[in-house]
């Protein structure tokens, strides 16, 4: 195996998957129950991770993507069984955009060399299939282990998160992670976002461990209360924001104490 990866055991058979070496910080997780595994999100398809998964448990595995975005789906195509929200299922058949990944792939945006054999000057990520289609409310069984599935659309119209009642460990995708949240993309939406914002405060009391997508993990649940009120600012119009630009041209971001929100200017 090349080092791209770092392995974090953040939970009992619950293995964060860092990709440090890029700026986007990408993280993923094997969650391994007595008969079966669930590896959420693939990563950026730098490194090999259905090889490391393969390292990390001899249960069969099923790619659970928290949503669409390139930078969770790079290694689908080595994987059979994948799964997704509904209202997603078909954008995993179409090819991430040529100008997104060359922007991902610039020299500034490496911390760090790529695995040997990974060229970055001809970087794409090879569409793939899903086998089940997610709904909310679906468990996923994997013995001894439930992870109930939550659609918090915001990010993205089938953007989910995973949810372990019994152990209080929420798996938030993209919705959740301590960086700038984009909701600056066509198929984003700010109100909807609230929403699910507002549902998962509500379960912050329950939780122990919020485990996001990006950058530093695991989280305390009382962001996602800190998140809902922030999300709640914005729409009343009484968050500040300065205009940034951005490879999506100008934005709006609003800053908060541990996170960020980034909404179109206009």
């Amino acid at each position: 195996m090349d080092d791209w990866f770092e392995v974090v055991t953040v939970a009992q058979d619950v293995h964060a998957i860092l990709e440090p070496r890029h700026f986007e910080q990408v993280i993923s997780y094997m969650i391994v129950g007595e008969e079966a595994a669930v590896l959420l999100d693939t990563g950026m398809g730098i490194g090999n991770i259905r090889a490391l998964a393969e390292e990390m448990t001899d249960k069969p595995i099923t790619v659970v993507n928290s949503h669409y975005h390139w930078d969770h789906i790079g290694d689908n195509h080595r994987f059979g069984r994948i799964a997704i929200h509904a209202a997603e299922a078909h954008l995993l058949e179409r090819e991430a955009p040529e100008e997104l990944l060359q922007e991902a792939m610039r020299p500034e945006n490496l911390w760090g060399p790529a695995p040997p054999d990974f060229d970055p000057t001809s970087y794409r990520i090879t569409p793939s299939e899903a086998e089940q289609m997610l709904e909310e409310g679906d468990v996923l069984r994997l013995g001894g282990r439930r992870l109930l599935v939550l659609h918090t659309p915001g990010h993205s119209p089938g953007s989910i998160c995973l949810l372990s009642e019994e152990e209080g460990v929420l798996f938030t995708g993209d919705t959740v992670y301590g960086g700038p949240l984009y909701v600056q993309f066509e198929d984003s939406d700010l109100l909807t976002y609230h929403d699910s914002m507002k549902r998962l405060a509500d379960l912050a009391p329950h939780l122990r461990l919020v485990l996001p997508a990006h950058n530093r993990t695991p989280l305390e649940p009382e962001i996602l209360v800190e998140m809902a009120e922030g999300f709640s600012r914005i729409v009343a119009g009484e968050a500040r924001y300065r205009r940034v630009e951005s490879p999506w041209g100008l934005l709006r971001r609003y800053e908060f104490e541990r996170f960020s929100v980034l909404l179109p200017a206009a």
